[in-house]
C-alpha cells in the first residue's frame, strides 16, 4: 500500500511539472467572493504540489504609474492593458486555465479576451461563472456573450440555480461548489445564543445591509442589549453609518474591509448571522457562518434557497423586508433549542464544501480523470486533508 501511494505521488508530481494551472481572477484587495475563492484555490492547489500561477484581473500598477490610480478611467485602461499583456503567458506556457468569471463589464473586459485567446493556445479553459445577475446579463447581452461562452472547454457553476439558468440559454455546465476552509472556521458550540448579530458582506446595494440595520433596530426594541457587527467595505459605507446615527442605534460596529484570515476571530464574537441579499448566487459567507456555528437568518434571494433549507440549516425570509428578518432573529433568541438545532445542522451541511470533497470534482473539470492521470487523481485524494 505504501509503495502504491508513493507511485501515485510520483505520478502527480510528474504531471505537475508538465502542466501549469493558471488561476485568472481578481485577487485581494478588495476582499470579494471571487478574490477570496481564487486565493483559496491557489493555496490549495499549491499544497497538492501542482504548478500554480496567478494572473490577476486587477493587476497592481507599476510604481511609476501609481499616481494615475486616482483617475478612475485611466486606471481602468492601464490595468486592462497590463492584464491583456499578462495573458500572453497562457500561450507561451499552455496548461489549465481556471478563470473566475462574472457578468457585464467584468465579462467583456476580462473573460472575453481570455476566451478569444483560448483558440490560439493549447490550454484547457475552465470558466468558473459566478454571480446572481447571470439571467439578466444573458438575456440582455446573450447575442455577444453566448458565442464567447461556448469557446470554453468547461463551464462550472457553484449552484444548481446557475446551472439551470445556463441550461435555459442552451449552455451545458457542471456543478463545482465553493471551497470552504472548514478547518480555518472551527465550530464553536455556544451555551446560549445571545443577541449578537453579524453580517460579513460587501457594502453594496445588492447585499442590502441597510435592511440588516433596520432589522437590527426592530430586534433592539425587544432586546436592548443587542449588538451588530458589520464586516465589509463598499460604496454604501457612509450611507450606512449615517443611517445608524439617524436611527440613534447603539452597539453597531463597522469593521471595514476585513482580510479573509481575520474573519474566524470575528465569527467567534457573534452568535447569529444575518444576510439580506437582494441578488445572490451561492454566497460563501453563509458557508463560513455555518462552519463557525452561527445559525443563519437570510433572505431567499437567487440561489440561496438551494443552500439554506428553512428550518433545517437556517431560516429564510422575504427580500427587502426588515420585519421578516427581525422576526427570524427574534425566533432564534426566544427558541434556543431551534437555534442550536440550526447551528448543528449548519456545520454538518458545510462539511460538503471541504477541500477533500471538492478536489475530485475539480480534477474532473480539469480533465484529469482519464487513464493517463488516474495516478495523479488517486494521489491527490490521499493527500487531501
Amino acid at each position: 500500500m505504501e509503495s502504491a501511494t508513493k507511485t501515485g505521488h510520483s505520478k502527480a508530481n510528474h504531471f505537475a511539472r508538465r502542466r501549469k494551472v493558471w488561476i485568472v481572477a481578481p485577487f485581494p484587495p478588495p476582499y470579494g467572493g471571487m478574490s477570496v475563492q481564487g486565493e483559496k484555490l491557489r493555496a490549495r492547489l499549491a499544497s497538492e504540489d501542482l504548478d500554480t500561477a496567478i494572473i490577476p484581473t486587477n493587476p497592481e500598477l507599476p510604481k511609476s504609474f501609481r499616481v494615475l490610480e486616482r483617475v478612475p478611467l485611466l486606471r481602468t485602461i492601464l490595468r486592462e492593458a497590463q492584464y491583456l499583456i499578462s495573458l500572453l503567458q497562457v500561450i507561451r506556457t499552455p496548461g489549465i486555465v481556471h478563470h473566475f468569471c462574472a457578468s457585464y463589464l467584468y465579462f467583456f473586459l476580462h473573460s472575453a479576451p481570455l476566451l478569444l485567446l483560448g483558440r490560439s493556445s493549447q490550454s484547457r479553459i475552465v470558466l468558473n461563472y459566478r454571480g446572481g445577475k447571470a439571467s439578466d446579463f444573458l438575456r440582455t447581452w446573450g447575442w455577444a456573450a453566448l458565442p464567447l461562452l461556448r469557446r470554453a472547454d468547461e463551464i462550472v457553476v457553484p449552484s444548481e440555480f446557475l446551472r439551470q439558468i445556463f441550461q435555459n440559454f442552451g449552455l451545458a455546465s457542471s456543478l463545482l461548489p465553493n471551497l470552504a476552509d472548514t478547518e480555518q472556521f472551527p465550530f464553536v458550540e455556544r451555551e446560549r445564543f445571545e443577541p449578537r448579530l453579524l453580517v460579513t458582506r460587501n457594502l453594496e446595494p445588492i447585499y442590502d445591509v441597510e435592511c440588516v440595520v433596520k432589522a437590527f433596530q426592530l430586534v433592539q426594541e425587544e432586546f436592548p442589549e443587542t449588538i451588530l457587527g458589520i464586516a465589509g467595505g463598499g460604496s454604501e459605507e457612509e450611507k450606512l453609518r449615517t443611517l445608524v446615527k439617524s436611527l440613534k442605534l447603539r452597539g453597531v460596529m463597522f469593521f471595514g474591509a476585513v482580510p479573509h484570515g481575520a474573519l474566524p476571530h470575528i465569527y467567534r464574537r457573534y452568535d447569529i448571522y444575518v444576510n439580506a441579499s437582494r441578488v445572490d448566487n451561492f454566497p460563501g459567507a453563509l458557508v463560513e457562518a455555518a462552519c463557525s456555528g452561527l445559525p443563519i437568518v437570510t433572505t431567499n434571494a437567487g440561489g440561496i434557497p438551494e443552500m439554506i433549507r428553512h428550518g433545517e440549516n437556517g431560516l429564510l425570509c422575504n427580500v427587502g423586508e426588515p420585519r421578516s428578518l427581525a422576526d427570524g432573529i427574534l425566533h432564534l433568541l426566544q427558541c434556543q433549542e431551534i437555534a442550536r438545532h440550526l447551528a448543528n445542522n449548519g456545520r454538518t451541511w458545510s462539511e460538503q464544501f471541504a477541500w477533500r470533497h471538492l478536489l475530485p470534482k475539480l480534477l474532473q473539470c480539469y480533465g484529469l480523470t482519464n487513464e493517463n492521470h488516474t495516478g495523479a487523481l488517486r494521489s491527490c485524494r490521499v493527500m487531501a486533508p
